[in-house]
């Protein structure tokens, strides 16, 4: 939240309750699981103002929206946020489990990328599909 006062954004009720709930639930909640841990918290704040909230958040650089193919985007603090380090995730496409992955392990195909395609790979933002320990 002081990341939000220093670039003069306001600290409305529904972005505070939005970012407690993001602080609370474990794991990389959707935004309908978050609405639900939101009106629990504050039942006075409409699922509606917790989508645009969102937005509004990862706009600010404040939270990480994760793109999970065939699923729905998940959200989690984003990692100037929490002072923790930025990660990437994989996606088990048996169970939907999201697993959290070092942000170094891309680095090789994120300069190879950069210097024969001329493109930047933003992986914290997309999730890896593949099988998990669990359900191979």
């Amino acid at each position: 939240m002081d990341r939000l006062r220093a670039r003069g954004h306001r600290i409305t009720g529904a972005r505070h309750a939005v970012i407690e709930a993001l602080a609370t639930v474990d794991g990389h909640p959707s935004a309908e699981q978050l609405s639900e841990q939101v009106r629990e918290l504050h039942p006075t704040v409409h699922r509606a103002t917790v989508y645009r909230t969102l937005e509004t958040l990862a706009t600010l650089g404040v939270v990480t929206q994760v793109h999970v193919g065939g699923s729905a985007t998940t959200y989690h603090l984003a990692a100037e946020a929490t002072g923790h380090d930025d990660h990437l995730h994989a996606s088990c496409r048996v169970c939907g489990r999201i697993i959290d992955l070092p942000s170094d392990l891309l680095d090789p195909i994120k300069r190879r990328l950069a210097d024969e395609s001329d493109f930047q790979l933003d992986p914290p933002h997309i999730a890896l599909s593949g099988t998990c320990r669990r359900c191979q």
